[in-house]
């Protein structure tokens, strides 16, 4: 990333472990304070110095769930979860055998509200003041090898690599009222899950685990069901609507 080295890391890695051993290196420059092993279990930390732990997780937050409840049970630590997402994505295709590399393309890349489904399996540690996250939002270039199972190679592909290319904004969440940014202004106080679908960008599954954050957070309060919807207020406008 810009700023920092990553020419240490060799091509054709893992492409998680790249970019988490990356992410690693720029948050932390000292390698003696990476692997650092805890107390009393065989967990064993990204980042540790002193009561400061740091978590990188690059993919799926629920591998991580028994380790984030033994930090918050049975230490004292603060835990920053720190989660990166590709906002701007680049991507090339790969021919397995020459392994020819095709020009870059800019494709979809990733929203900082997908934190929210993520956060579903910790939602009982959401309240905890030790238990924090960051959002680096990055620019990345993926390289996808042809080995799909369609005709063009391109359904079902493998992510080779993933490249960081640069840093473009990191989102701290320290406390839940940090999450208020994933409530739109445009989300009604009175909101059913299909309305947070429409307003957030999130589907199916993801938004109904987005709703349980939410509410796990303190943000939402459960209303009464619009039929057979599951419905909420924003926190605040449940009152007002039930003139407390």
């Amino acid at each position: 990333m810009q700023g920092r080295t990553a020419g240490a890391y060799g091509f054709g890695t893992l492409a998680e472990k790249r970019l988490h051993a990356v992410i690693k290196k720029y948050l932390c420059d000292d390698e003696s304070f990476h692997e650092v092993g805890v107390e009393g279990a065989r967990f064993v930390s990204d980042i540790r110095q002193g009561n400061e732990i740091v978590e990188v997780q690059t993919g799926s937050f629920y591998p991580m769930k028994k380790k984030i409840a033994y930090y918050m049970e049975h230490t004292d630590c603060t835990v920053t979860v720190v989660h990166p997402i590709a906002k701007l994505r680049w991507m090339s295709w790969v021919e397995p055998g020459s392994m020819e590399i095709a020009p870059r393309r800019r494709v979809a890349g990733e929203r900082a509200e997908q934190l929210l489904p993520e956060l579903y399996c910790l939602s009982e540690h959401l309240g905890n003041p030790r238990l924090r996250f960051r959002l680096m939002l990055l620019e990345v270039h993926d390289f996808r090898l042809l080995n799909g199972r369609s005709r063009d190679r391109k359904r079902g592909s493998k992510l080779y690599e993933r490249l960081p290319l640069s840093l473009l904004e990191e989102l701290d969440f320290n406390e839940p009222s940090d999450f208020s940014i994933f409530l739109p202004e445009s989300l009604p106080t009175h909101f059913t899950v299909k309305e947070l679908s429409r307003h957030t960008g999130l589907r199916g599954r993801d938004a109904y685990s987005a709703a349980r954050v939410l509410l796990a957070l303190g943000l939402t309060v459960e209303a009464p069901p619009v039929g057979r919807a599951m419905a909420f207020f924003k926190r605040g406008a449940g009152d007002r609507e039930r003139g407390g």
